[in-house]
């Protein structure tokens, strides 16, 4: 058993002693050249085992594999042959006993009694009665002609000459009755697992030989045929203590046979030897032949789980089972016949060590995940992909392969390419100026479960290796790092560090351009993406792009190398190129990353720094930008240079808006001559994008020369204008905004030109009135959506033709215009306001002279400014260049759109219809308002005061009247009128009333109530706008609320607080009346109605409002109070109890009186129920019984459809034959003569 294990023999215990000190504290360092190799090592020590010389290593020894049986024949079949074999076997005996001999002799007194009791569990006691009296025998008795047959044999050999067989019978005898006991005493599960230890321990054919051995015992078989069987049972010796050979002849006579053992005895059971005695050709362990045999049916349809191929594909039912195996489908798993692998071996196997298994199966997985997304599954195996949660398992197994626990380069790729897919990269949007919708970004939940801190690093390391990975993969490793820098600020500071040394080895240190001389098709080019990835980290924050121009400004140095190989001349004959292409793209991501740079202020010194490199580029552009044909990334770059001059230009206007100040001055810019460079492109160029860019250009020079001009530039803009009218830029403008359908660029055209005509204005017109005045028709008249351009454009209209006095068209346009203005307009929505806000408005509105303040309607410009403007420390730089921006920016990105309506919604752009009501909000929320903590110091206004400009502001507004949700926008305005006396106390101060008893105050509501009353009608195309809200189910003011409450307030528990308040302090004010009146409609909920008519019945007599004062929200009039009828039992009660006590009547309450006619009507005439327990039936015969003959009459002759009284007789008739059916004669005789 232990073969090849040799001790070390023991020595005695030597004192320990301090070993003595070194020279240098270090091994004394040996040349190679003075020690031997390992392999001649090896090749020594294997001459010494075959010359038997010098002592064997510990662990070394003599493995024996094969002793081969010995046999003792009588002396007269001896011969040569036998002579020579008796000495080999002695041979190896005498080297196993030596051997053994020393291995006993290094054991202590302690292991030797632990070894004697370790082989007497193993064997039983009787073993070593056997061996001792084996040994005795050996010593006392000495062959008498071994000397002459093996010569100098040791005597102690224990198959060396024969012993006593009369002995030797005995001692096998008691150790077979003593096994015997043990046997029997065992019970059945016993019995099986010593069987089951045998065999792991001496293999299945020891248990064989044993059972043949039993049998011969047991009688069966004949003399010759048990000698036979004898004869073919290998010797089993023990290097410890062999036994006697099993090939021995044994006399006859000595022979006993035992009782055979049977462990099996149940008779479905039967043992091995009694089924060999009937089928010879029976296996004696079948179980390890089992994978021999052919599969049963029944495994082929032991799972329904779909299976895929190696391309990700579902493989049918015919398919699984006709494939064949060398297509590498068929695997060790549930079900090895069929082909395919399930999502869980799959999943499974994704973390096998073999990295080629690997690599396979998360190449598979990652295929699953595409065609999941792609919808190419069915519902079945799509919902058990989602069951497993394979993208989540997938994500971690990318991540840990990412944080560095595997090293293969396949794995490695094969992992970031799994995680890739795994995170939905084919649904990612970017954020791009050139997009004029804003930016929505879903929350990338797989992005954010990556814990970058820790995976970072090793990123770091891949991609700073040269040449690691594929251009594929670390083309996804920078994606993955682009789209992280969208989930958050902290992450984006994070990823910075890793930056400049990705920039360093995947960019700036690769060759470029490339050398004709090498192979182009293998050479790895410097990376766009990783360009990207540095623009959208410069791009996410101020701090970010301070960081990385402190300390690495060579970095963007570096870079500026493309800028400069983008103007060479193609080597090739193709201008097309792939090089050309890829030379201009990365001069475009250079443009813009400096571009980004310049919108905070940064490294403007470049355009001194480098003055050379803007030359040839500016030379480039004027040249190609008067080609015929120019491709794409020829025109972007053209437009990424003046984009890049008019951020550089927007800087030097104030050199104390730069980081550092003075890093760039107007005399450097202005000595350069940019504008000829506009004019001279706008002369040549046919291409729309490209002019549009260089107006832009020449809109920031404009700027900038008006404020560091002689006399504001009078002289430089007259130049200018005399340039551009050689051009044919008007006409082009004009043919761009006739167009019916135009794109992105025209629009772009057109708001250029018509800002640089405004900017040039004082100094003559770019563009001629009729101009003006067909695009302002154009553009403002047009139903199309607004987009960002056409935003600026009408702008830039409104300030050129800005009347004085102002119109109320004009103030019309301005509202309007205030609700497409998106995030990064918010100079120009705050100049705009400002012109709103200054304006004589007193013709327009002649309650402005009541407002007792001296700033006007102008009080309420910093809560304005705030809802344009909420942050002050954190801007989003604006889409046009300002230079009063720049040290304010704090990001270029504006943040993502959140559809949540859990809060109340954000201020800031976009604002919403009811904008102008934002300084009431303000009050409302006066505990916690930010704007009010941001006021200036000297700004002071009261409560009322803030409340008649809010709605003055309102009434120019509203001047030509409502339309659609306007109607609810405005009620909830002045519904929140009245909530500022919500939760005030009697701690007021001495003379203040409430807001809403103030005159003008109360002027001003009731001129905008006037708007919404039900004698206003509202036109076709209302009814339209009104009925268009879709599946929407919720009332107008529930809706409208929920940009001021958000979802987590209902609007009901804004109403019931709205009528408490007026239980408590309204004394029955008509207009506060109103305004609790349009909930009553049966487009809202039952409890609404439930809460007024029940909960606060008494209410009800105060409730004097005639039909034509009732608010009306939808454009169906009247007709939403009454239809469709109501069905509640508890409010059609309440109504009969209102009308039964006089609660309301139609002379003091006739809208509520004609809501409670007109319902129980409805029920009574129309319902179907004519049980005597209905709520029809107790409802009417309580009205009978208790009603006046007033409230009877009317209801039966209450017309539905005109909803006034008076019927005709053949209706009249009808009802009395239908009340004669639910109450009898008593009903008929209770409204006779009425």
């Amino acid at each position: 058993m232990l073969k090849d294990i040799v001790e070390r023999p023991s020595k005695a215990p030597s004192t320990p002693s301090a070993p003595a000190p070194g020279g240098v504290g270090f091994p004394i360092a040996v040349h190679r050249s003075q020690r031997p190799s390992a392999f001649a090592k090896s090749r020594q020590q294997q001459a010494a085992r075959q010359a038997g010389v010098g002592s064997k290593a510990v662990g070394e020894g003599r493995a024996v594999d094969i002793i081969p049986s010995i046999g003792i024949s009588p002396r007269q079949d001896e011969g040569p042959s036998a002579q020579g074999q008796l000495s080999e076997m002695e041979e190896v005996r005498r080297s196993v006993e030596a051997e053994n001999t020393k291995r006993v002799e290094g054991m202590s007194n302690a292991e030797r009694e632990e070894e004697v009791e370790e082989l007497k569990e193993r064997f039983g006691s009787g073993l070593m009665e056997l061996m001792r009296k084996r040994k005795e025998t050996r010593e006392g008795k000495k062959p008498e002609n071994v000397g002459d047959m093996m010569g100098d044999i040791n005597e102690s050999g224990p198959s060396s000459r024969p012993f006593d067989m009369t002995d030797a019978q005995k001692i096998l005898d008691e150790v077979s009755e003593e096994n015997r006991r043990k046997v029997e005493s065992m019970d059945n599960l016993e019995r099986e697992q010593e069987v089951e230890e045998l065999q792991e321990r001496f293999g299945g054919k020891l248990i064989e030989a044993l059972r043949r051995r039993a049998e011969a015992r047991a009688g069966k078989g004949k003399g010759k045929e048990e000698v036979g069987q004898a004869q073919s049972i290998p010797s089993m010796s023990r290097s410890s203590g062999p036994t006697p050979s099993a090939s021995t002849r044994l006399p006859s006579s000595s022979y006993k046979p035992k009782p055979k053992f049977k462990p099996h005895t149940h008779p479905d059971d039967p043992s091995l030897s009694e089924l060999k005695a009937y089928f010879p050709s029976v296996p004696a362990e079948s179980s390890k032949l089992a994978w021999l045999q052919p599969l049963s049916p029944s495994s082929t349809s032991s799972t329904n789980s779909p299976r895929f191929d190696l391309s990700g594909n579902i493989l049918s039912s015919s398919e699984q089972n006709e494939l064949p195996s060398h297509l590498g489908l068929h695997h060790h798993g549930s079900s090895p016949d069929l082909a395919g692998y399930t999502i869980q071996e799959i999943l499974y196997l994704c973390r096998s060590t073999v990295p080629s298994q690997k690599i396979t199966m998360m190449g598979i997985l990652a295929k699953c995940l595409s065609k999941l997304r792609n919808g190419e599954y069915s519902e079945e195996a799509r919902k058990e992909l989602e069951a497993e949660e394979c993208t989540k398992k997938a994500i971690e197994l990318g991540v840990e392969i990412l944080a560095g626990l595997s090293r293969g380069i396949g794995v490695i790729e094969s992992g970031i390419d799994l995680l890739f897919m795994a995170l939905d990269s084919s649904s990612w949007t970017w954020f791009s100026e050139e997009i004029d919708w804003p930016a929505r970004f879903t929350v990338d939940e797989g992005v954010l479960a990556i814990p970058f801190e820790d995976v970072l690093p090793r990123m770091k390391e891949l991609l700073a290796i040269e040449d690691g990975l594929s251009s594929i993969t670390i083309w996804q490793l920078l994606q993955i790092l682009r789209r992280a820098t969208y989930i958050s600020k902290d992450l984006c500071e994070t990823i910075c560090s890793i930056v400049p040394s990705v920039i360093k080895v995947q960019v700036i240190s690769k060759p470029w351009p490339p050398s004709s001389s090498t192979n182009k098709a293998g050479q790895v080019y410097p990376s766009i993406e990783g360009l990207k990835l540095l623009k959208e980290i410069v791009t996410s924050s101020r701090e970010c792009a301070e960081d990385l121009v402190k300390v690495n400004q060579q970095m963007f140095e570096g870079i500026l190398k493309f800028v400069v190989t983008a103007t060479w001349e193609n080597d090739g004959s193709d201008p097309d190129s792939v090089y050309a292409s890829y030379s201009h793209g990365l001069a475009i991501e250079v443009l813009e990353i400096f571009m980004v740079l310049g919108k905070y202020g940064l490294s403007s010194n470049t355009l001194a720094s480098s003055a050379e490199l803007w030359y040839t580029l500016g030379k480039w552009v004027n040249k190609t930008s008067s080609g015929q044909y120019l491709s794409q990334e020829e025109i972007r770059l053209v437009e990424g240079y003046f984009g890049l001059m008019e951020v550089w230009i927007t800087c030097a206007i104030d050199p104390h808006r730069t980081t550092p100040e003075h890093d760039l001055t107007w005399a450097q810019v202005n000595a350069m001559n940019y504008q000829d460079e506009a004019v001279s492109v706008i002369q040549t160029s046919k291409e729309p994008a490209i002019i549009a860019s260089a107006l832009d250009m020449l809109c920031a020079w404009s700027k900038g020369v008006k404020v560091n001009g002689v006399k504001g530039g009078e002289e430089e803009k007259g130049s200018l204008l005399s340039s551009l009218s050689e051009t044919s830029l008007e006409e082009l403008v004009v043919g761009s905004s006739e167009k019916a359908e135009r794109v992105t660029v025209e629009d772009r055209l057109v708001a250029a030109a018509v800002q640089l005509h405004r900017l040039l204005l004082p100094s003559g017109q770019l563009l001629s009135s009729g101009t003006i005045e067909k695009i302002r028709s154009l553009l403002f008249d047009s139903p199309a959506p607004s987009t960002r351009h056409i935003t600026h454009a009408r702008y830039e209209l409104l300030l050129v033709s800005l009347p004085n006095p102002i119109s109320q068209e004009w103030i019309s346009q301005a509202f309007d215009l205030f609700q497409h203005f998106q995030i990064g307009d918010e100079p120009l929505a705050l100049d705009l306001l400002d012109v709103i806000l200054k304006s004589d408005l007193s013709t327009l509105l002649p309650e402005i002279k009541e407002l007792n303040h001296p700033d006007g309607i102008q009080i309420l410009r910093p809560l304005l400014q705030y809802a344009i403007l909420p942050n002050v420390e954190s801007v989003i730089a604006p889409s046009q260049p300002t230079h009063q921006y720049l040290k304010a920016t704090s990001t270029l990105r504006p943040p993502a759109v959140v559809e949540s309506k859990e809060k109340p919604a954000l201020p800031g752009l976009s604002l919403g219809e009811d904008w102008f009501f934002s300084p009431l909000n303000e009050l409302l929320r006066s505990g916690t308002s930010e704007a009010l903590q941001q006021i200036p110091q000297d700004w002071s206004a009261t409560e009322v005061q803030i409340t008649q400009a809010t709605l003055l502001l309102a009434k120019l507004r509203y001047h030509n009247g409502v339309r659609g949700l306007d109607r609810a926008r405005l009620i909830f305005g002045l519904m929140k009128v009245h909530m500022l006396e919500h939760g005030q106390t009697s701690s007021n101060a001495v003379g203040e009333v409430e807001v809403f008893r103030d005159g003008t105050v109360g002027g001003l509501m009731r001129d905008l109530m006037g708007l919404v009353l039900v004698h206003q009608s509202t036109s076709q195309d209302q009814e339209e706008e009104i009925h268009g809200k879709g599946q929407d189910m919720s009332g107008e003011l529930e809706r409208i609320s929920i940009p001021f409450l958000g979802s987590g307030v209902p609007f009901f528990q804004f109403y019931q607080d709205f009528l408490g308040l007026y239980e408590s302090i309204s004394f029955s004010d008509p207009l506060f009346t109103q305004l609790f009146m349009p909930v009553l409609s049966m487009n809202y909920s039952r409890d609404y109605r439930r809460l007024l008519w029940v909960e606060h019945h008494p209410l009800l007599k105060n409730i004097r409002t005639p039909l034509n004062h009732v608010p009306l929200l939808s454009g169906t009039g009247m007709e939403v109070y009454y239809n469709p009828l109501e069905g509640d039992q508890e409010i059609l009660t309440s109504y009969a109890r209102a009308l039964i006590s006089e609660v309301i009547t139609k002379e003091r309450n006739e809208f509520m009186w004609s809501i409670a006619i007109h319902h129980l009507a409805g029920l009574f005439w129309l319902g179907t129920e004519v049980e005597k327990d209905s709520k029809r039936v107790g409802l009417l015969i309580m009205i009978l019984a208790n009603g006046s003959d007033r409230v009877v009459g009317s209801l039966l002759g209450w017309d539905l459809d005109r909803r006034v009284e008076g019927v005709k007789e053949e209706e009249k008739g009808r009802r009395r034959e239908v009340l004669r059916d639910l109450s009898g004669d008593r009903g008929m005789r209770r409204i006779e003569g009425l």
